[in-house]
């Protein structure tokens, strides 16, 4: 099982990555599934992450317009230079985006999520086999209440029936009617799960499939965080960026880091009216050899994974301060609540059709699938980092909840080491061999007890503060690494 690191391994990430310039971080936060309202989410993480962190002496942020963001409805969350509450040293500024896409989704109908639903419900068990605790008993659990209904409205009319060939003319008409009025309720429960699912689930069906009808939307919502995110980088306002994405949030996050990288991975800049490209530099190759030798061991107790992403970070600071284009600034990539732990069945109709697709590098790993036994390429006598290596520099760390009866804790959560992480690889055979340990690869896995923070439904109470505990607010500071 994986457990709770209580390394300091991110500890110095911010005054290491920092310049000497002073500039800013920026944190992008984006939304998960719902009808999120603009602005909502950034607020309170922002108010129980940083504002009510006992770390800091007086922290405090505002709300400013945003001149990056795409709508006049995003603003930015914009923080003063607290001092911590050991000494006088002041933190750096950060500032606070949150990437809003829900307005892409609206109008989703029973018709755009009945369809992808009934390819997961209509299917043998055993295509949830590698996830027996959650998937597998859900299905189970579903087709239960199908059966259920089904049978009640058999029963319903069997039972009008025997009554009225049996009872007196006004018992028979009460019975009736209390039998009547209990499936009708029933009916409108089964109704209100429906427009639950359609509600929240919806989104994901719209999101995950790449059908016709959904090009348009998956377009507009990764080309709004591209660009977002590219225009942070513009302004010259920052140093690092820091990308957390919540629930479906985390799978519109993944790709958009993805198709990012993909854009810059060359590092491209211009002088006078000639554009160039910005090679490896002789220290980041030794960095990159450095690493992959290290996942020699990966999923073994060998694997020092502190030692890895600190070397990770050491990655991201020598592409970002000494290529000329100085193009890529993202550190971290945080997931919270993640469906990337069902990425096998999500986003693909068997587990052979993702491995194609990992081993293509369109869904990167970490760590990265190497090309010609390496995660850069040769062009000539330069070198460049290859399309699917944005997890040699990015560190990804996945906070997660396990879940009780599916109603407490987070049953949308997990690992997702056992699909964006790997041991072996056999191209020939198309396969992927996951990490058995998953405390054992380069992303960092935090599992959080539900109990500590909520003995209920968790999916949402990631960055909130709880009576209880608030370990899972110091789990995603720590993570954040902002001083």
């Amino acid at each position: 099982m994986v457990s709770i690191s209580n390394t300091n391994e991110q500890a110095a990430t911010t005054k290491d990555s920092l310049s000497k310039n002073n500039l800013k971080q920026a944190v992008v936060v984006i939304h998960g599934m719902g009808e999120q309202r603009p602005m909502d989410t950034i607020r309170e993480f922002v108010n129980h992450v940083f504002k009510q962190d006992p770390n800091l002496k007086d922290p405090h942020f505002w709300n400013k317009p945003s001149s990056v963001s795409e709508s006049f409805e995003q603003r930015r969350l914009t923080t003063n230079k607290p001092t911590l509450s050991s000494g006088k040293e002041s933190v750096y500024r950060t500032d606070f985006y949150e990437y809003y896409w829900a307005h892409h989704t609206v109008n989703t109908k029973w018709e755009h999520f009945v369809g992808w639903f009934l390819t997961l419900l209509v299917c043998r068990p055993r295509k949830y086999d590698d996830h027996p605790n959650t998937l597998k008993p859900l299905w189970f659990a579903l087709w239960g209440l199908i059966i259920l209904a089904g049978m009640s409205l058999v029963g319903w009319g069997a039972l009008v029936n025997h009554i009225d060939d049996t009872c007196k003319e006004v018992g028979q008409s009460v019975l009736i009617v209390i039998i009547t009025i209990g499936e009708i309720l029933a009916l409108c429960g089964l109704n209100w799960l429906k427009s639950k699912f359609t509600k929240y689930f919806g989104d994901v069906a719209r999101y995950v499939r790449a059908n016709p009808a959904n090009i348009n939307i998956r377009q507009a919502i990764r080309k709004g965080g591209i660009e977002l995110v590219e225009r942070i980088h513009q302004s010259g306002d920052y140093d690092r960026i820091v990308i957390v994405g919540h629930s479906l949030g985390s799978i519109v996050a993944y790709d958009i880091l993805n198709h990012l990288w993909a854009r810059h991975n060359k590092f491209k800049y211009t002088k006078g009216n000639r554009s160039f490209t910005s090679p490896l530099s002789k220290a980041s190759i030794e960095l990159l050899e450095e690493l992959q030798e290290m996942t020699k061991v990966l999923g073994t107790s060998s694997f020092n994974q502190d030692a890895y992403r600190a070397k990770q970070h050491k990655l991201f600071c020598e592409l970002r301060d000494n290529d000329k284009a100085n193009n890529w600034l993202v550190s971290d990539f945080i997931t919270l609540g993640s469906p990337l732990t069902y990425a096998d069945i999500l986003l693909f109709d068997d587990n052979l059709q993702f491995t194609k697709r990992k081993l293509d590098r369109e869904y990167p790993t970490s760590p990265p699938v190497p090309e010609a036994g390496n995660w850069f390429y040769k062009v000539g006598s330069r070198k460049y980092l290859h399309h699917g290596a944005v997890f040699a520099p990015v560190k990804w760390t996945n906070i997660f909840m396990p879940h009780k009866n599916f109603l407490k804790g987070d049953l949308i959560s997990g690992p997702v080491g056992k699909n964006f992480s790997y041991v072996d690889i056999e191209v020939d055979t198309l396969s992927m061999t996951p990490p058995s340990n998953l405390t054992s690869t380069p992303i960092k896995e935090l599992e959080l007890d539900y109990k500590k923070v909520k003995n209920s439904f968790t999916h949402t109470k990631y960055w909130q503060s709880s009576e209880i505990s608030d370990e899972h607010l110091v789990e995603l500071r720590k993570a954040l690494a902002l001083f």
